[in-house]
């Protein structure tokens, strides 16, 4: 009888928490998502090289930017543990110029200066869309707002991403948990 008890109590709090969301993406007063302060211990989904919006073929001798996504650990926590993104799960992109750097290595790129970042919001109560994305300001952490209604991001994730609306090809972290769904 505890066992069924606990079981219903568990599934009711992740049937609120989903439909409620996750309580972890924080706006200000004029509705600005607030960039999260605790964004190092975020977990990395996947990287890639020259992987940015360049009209150019790609060149292995400058191959851009290198794409780093990081998803924050609760959201991660509860899309392993259901199979599903909970409202309010966040995913963060930083772009890192790419630097050829020798000493240690012998070749290769590294990531260098900060060229651009952003965060992938799903939230399917809050957004028309079910998703907004927002661009940080790369100096500084601060609020931004959401890319309106219908952009080529949103437009790109819900054509080309493999698990509603995200790049779950490109990340190894996920693909294993999808394999099983």
């Amino acid at each position: 009888r505890k066992i069924l008890l606990l079981a219903a109590l568990l599934s009711t709090s992740v049937f609120a928490q989903s439909q409620n969301g996750l309580g972890i993406s924080q706006f200000d007063n004029n509705g600005k998502l607030i960039f999260p302060d605790n964004i190092d211990r975020w977990i990395v989904m996947g990287a890639g090289l020259g992987s940015d919006y360049a009209e150019e073929a790609f060149n292995a001798e400058n191959p851009g930017i290198i794409g780093v996504v990081q998803m924050e650990p609760t959201a991660y926590d509860f899309f392993l543990t259901n199979g599903q993104y909970a409202d309010g799960t966040m995913f963060y992109l930083t772009f890192y110029n790419s630097e050829i750097k020798s000493e240690p290595q012998v070749q290769g790129f590294v990531q260098g200066d900060v060229g651009g970042r952003e965060i992938h919001l799903i939230d399917k109560s809050r957004y028309i869309d079910g998703r907004a994305f927002f661009m940080f300001n790369v100096e500084q952490q601060q609020a931004s707002t959401a890319l309106p209604p219908g952009n080529d991001c949103v437009v790109c994730h819900n054509q080309h991403g493999q698990f509603d609306g995200t790049f779950t090809q490109f990340y190894p972290a996920m693909r294993a948990h999808i394999a099983e769904k």
